[in-house]
């Protein structure tokens, strides 16, 4: 077991404590919470790197537990109607699409590929706007929508690369 999917697994680990505190309306401790959590993300990933730990297991249990945790917030977000829930329902329907094709070509022997310079961008901006939305800062709804149109357009890159890849193989 890498350092890398250790910090992966912590985080995990913090997301039932998370969704308690988002459930009992103590947001600024969920905030925190989250923050640690996004902290994380970037530490195990710019330690997968450098130490030359990167995984396969590490690129499925990582982006899981970004998406769990996101997941989880956006749902919270969109029912107590501070982000939009149409905006809510297609980032979880593009996301549970992903997560499915990246198992099929997993499955297949197919390269699963890392996340590309606007699926991170779009990531972060998400992020931002839920930490914004926690700790009740403004326009956390825009700075969410617009996560969400990089986030499709990602999704519609790694698809492309996906089918290529699926094309490629069958030829």
């Amino acid at each position: 077991m890498t350092l890398p999917n250790i910090i992966t697994l912590i985080r995990l680990a913090i997301i039932p404590f998370y969704t308690y505190f988002l459930l009992t309306n103590d947001l600024f401790i969920a905030a925190i919470l989250y923050g640690v959590a996004a902290i994380s993300d970037i530490l195990d990933g710019y330690l997968a790197r450098r130490l030359n730990q990167t995984s396969n297991l590490g690129k499925i249990i990582d982006p899981l537990a970004d998406k769990i945790i996101v997941i989880i917030s956006l749902i919270y977000l969109g029912l107590k109607a501070i982000f939009p829930l149409w905006g809510v329902l297609i980032l979880f329907i593009k996301e549970l699409i992903m997560l499915l094709v990246g198992f099929f070509f997993l499955i297949r022997g197919v390269e699963i590929i890392s996340s590309k310079i606007y699926g991170k961008l779009a990531m972060v901006l998400i992020s931002i706007s839920i930490l914004m939305a926690l700790l009740n800062i403004s326009f956390s709804s825009v700075v969410f929508l617009i996560g969400l149109v990089l986030s499709l357009m990602a999704g519609m890159d790694y698809l492309l690369y996906y089918l290529r890849s699926l094309k490629t193989n069958k030829s």
